[in-house]
C-alpha cells in the first residue's frame, strides 16, 4: 500500500519516500509497542536475564504476545482497506516517532 510506486487510485496517497521497509517498521512498532511485550521489558533488570539458556517469555506469554500483535495487524489491514490515507497517515505518524533510528 504504502510503496514507491505510483498508483492510480485516488484512494491511495503517494510514497513520497517513504518505502515498504518504513512501512514494515512501522506495523511491527504498531503491533508490539504498548503491548504485553512492552509489559515484560518494563520490569526490574535480573542477572538471570544475562544468561541466555534461561527462558525469558512462557509459552503462555509469548501466545498472547502473538496473539495481541495479530490483532493489531488486523486491525490496521482493515484500515487500510476501509481509509487508505487515514492507514497511511498512522502508520508514517507512529513510523516517524518510533523507528526513525531503525533499520531502512
Amino acid at each position: 500500500m504504502v510503496t514507491n510506486r505510483t498508483s492510480d487510485d485516488p484512494r491511495i496517497p503517494p510514497a513520497d519516500g517513504f518505502t515498504l521497509r518504513d512501512e514494515a517498521n512501522a506495523i511491527v512498532a504498531v503491533a508490539f509497542r504498548n503491548g504485553l511485550i512492552e509489559e515484560l521489558h518494563s520490569g526490574r533488570h535480573s542477572v538471570l536475564l544475562e544468561d541466555a539458556s534461561l527462558c525469558r517469555i512462557t509459552d503462555v506469554e509469548m501466545r498472547a504476545i502473538m496473539i495481541a500483535a495479530c490483532r493489531k495487524v488486523e486491525e490496521l489491514l482493515r484500515l487500510r482497506d476501509s481509509d487508505p490515507w487515514v492507514y497511511v497517515r498512522r502508520i508514517r505518524d507512529y513510523g516517524e516517532r518510533y523507528c526513525r533510528g531503525w533499520e531502512r
